[in-house]
């Protein structure tokens, strides 16, 4: 966002961690966390930025008790690390947001960021057994514990985690932990009208079949995804990912095989093994994909009630025919959640113009009973654009939260809803 800090400080450890924070508590210097800064786009740019607090020497797996499912990494671990590690124990932690291969344990949790796994795993809340954190006056603190039943009172977890560093910051968390499947399959169906697709969602939702995830991709999507999933014509994708056991993957598989073909699928593709496991990558990291672009890029989320999803997939993608900008619109299906990413080339339109087509769209998303956060956006963009939206009704409890916790307002200044 332009705001540049004047100082970048590597704390060693979570005891360095605290002790900067106490520093600058003491100087009233505004301090920016930062992890692997796949979510440095996000929010409105800050007011101050005095000292970037960069969590990545922060990087040690403090203690994997496997035979208790359960793992303890400090926050600048990154994701794919820790998976890594978990996986020579055949076990994994079901998260799977954005840039996986860039995003830190500890950005994760400020940001909430979650994937196409939250339609059977859920996001980052539900498998958070505890952590650390350093409050902004240099205060370290510990919520919730290293077991399941480990909370008596209040939830501390749940109010560090998506409040985006302006409480404090976190330095460590404990998970728990799930066996890796035995077998993994994607199932692909390729079809002409986006109706065929969001029928068969229709028919999942409403059926005992359980799959990891139902991502739902534009026809620009599927001409970056098709020759990955195995599909060679244009059109929607639906894919499927399904994990367990042979007998249960194999079996859903058909049925899901089944389902498109009664859609009317153009073309079914079935993938195995480490065949689904590369296609079920790129897939949910389609973004990654597209080239860089001179003017940057636009990101946004949208969330909607789960009838609407299709409908709001198709409003982000006609934002971008209509001002002539590359986009690639995808959607957790399931879940409502929509996501779409543009490129600003020399073409584009003013940020002015930008912006009231996303408030419009914004307003779409509300009467479909949701939302809309721009994740990333040029400066001259946000200057026009609310990031966020409007705050609800819980924001006086939110602004009350962040005076107890950050009276002097030194953590991430400004970048959270409504300025907070």
């Amino acid at each position: 966002d332009g705001v540049i800090p004047s100082l970048a400080i590597h704390p060693g450890s979570q005891e360095e961690t605290a002790a900067v924070m106490a520093t600058c508590a003491a100087a009233g210097a505004a301090v920016i966390p930062w992890g692997g800064g796949t979510s440095m786009g996000l929010g409105n740019p800050p007011t101050r930025a005095d000292v970037a607090v960069i969590l990545d020497r922060l990087n040690r797996i403090v203690e994997h008790d496997a035979p208790n499912l359960t793992v303890t990494a400090e926050a600048g671990v990154r994701l794919n690390d820790l998976q890594a590690a978990l996986g020579e124990r055949r076990q994994f932690l079901p998260l799977d947001p954005p840039a996986y291969g860039k995003a830190t344990i500890g950005g994760i949790l400020a940001a909430n960021a979650s994937g196409p796994g939250r339609l059977l795993y859920g996001t980052a809340r539900d498998w958070v057994l505890g952590m650390r954190v350093v409050l902004p006056d240099g205060t370290p603190m510990r919520c919730g514990g290293k077991v399941i039943k480990n909370v008596s009172g209040y939830d501390m977890n749940k109010l560090f985690i998506g409040s985006l560093g302006t409480l404090g910051i976190i330095t460590e968390a404990t998970f728990k932990l799930l066996p890796v499947p035995v077998v993994l399959s994607v199932v692909t169906g390729l079809f002409g009208q986006i109706g065929q697709a969001s029928s068969v969602v229709a028919r999942v939702l409403d059926s005992a079949l359980l799959p990891e995830a139902l991502e739902l991709f534009d026809p620009d999507s599927m001409a970056l995804l098709g020759s990955r999933l195995g599909v060679e014509a244009t059109g929607y994708g639906l894919a499927v990912a399904l994990s367990g056991s042979p007998q249960v993957v194999e079996r859903q598989a058909r049925d899901f095989a089944a389902l498109f073909r009664e859609a009317e699928a153009r073309e079914t593709v079935t993938f195995f093994g480490e065949q689904a496991v590369a296609s079920w990558r790129a897939a949910a990291n389609v973004f990654d994909l597209l080239p860089g672009a001179p003017g940057g890029r636009i990101v946004c989320r949208i969330a909607a009630h789960i009838s609407r999803t299709a409908d709001m997939l198709e409003a982000a993608h006609h934002l971008g025919r209509s001002h002539r900008l590359r986009a690639l619109v995808v959607a957790h299906a399931g879940s409502g959640v929509v996501r779409a990413s543009y490129l600003l080339g020399p073409d584009a339109p003013p940020a002015e113009i930008l912006a009231r087509s996303f408030e419009e769209l914004r307003r779409e998303a509300q009467r479909a009973e949701g939302s809309l956060v721009l994740h990333e956006a040029p400066r001259d963009l946000k200057a026009h654009a609310d990031v966020w939206g409007k705050p609800g009704g819980d924001f006086d409890l939110m602004r009350r939260l962040k005076a107890e916790f950050d009276p002097r307002n030194l953590c991430n200044p400004g970048r959270f809803l409504g300025g907070l």
